[in-house]
């Protein structure tokens, strides 16, 4: 059984590796269900991010960076800002992400500020792969 779950467990992970891959190497705009959202009012929207890197944190944890343009967050930038911003998102925490369909499905640059850097993100030791501009 243990064997069972094992596998089963690293199928799902897999799965959800190729997901994050592709939504990040085609730009597509999601929605995030993320698991600090059960301290929320109850019936918050679903969070819409744009992600474009995948790695391990400093502490050696799956993350996406992802810059989240709605929905609800706990975090506010240093000017006080909420939205939108630069977000890093474990991989574990994630509920469910879903890629939009549609004419707002794609993005293509960001809009001052911030701009995306392409050669690394402090909060990771290691990328291994991320959207390019």
């Amino acid at each position: 059984m243990k064997l069972f779950n094992s596998l089963i467990s690293l199928l799902v992970e897999n799965v959800a590796n190729d997901v994050l891959k592709n939504v990040i190497t085609n730009k597509q705009t999601c929605e995030l269900k993320y698991l600090d959202d059960e301290k929320l009012p109850e019936g918050s929207q679903a969070r819409t991010i744009q992600p474009v890197a995948y790695g391990f944190s400093k502490k050696n944890n799956p993350v996406i960076r992802a810059y989240q343009t709605s929905g609800p967050s706990l975090k506010v930038n240093e000017k006080g800002i909420p939205l939108p911003d630069w977000r890093l998102f474990r991989v574990d925490r994630i509920k469910s992400l879903k890629p939009k369909t549609g004419d707002d499905s794609l993005f293509l640059t960001f809009a001052e500020p911030p701009l995306y850097n392409p050669v690394g993100d402090n909060s990771m030791d290691r990328m291994m792969y991320n959207s390019k501009f």
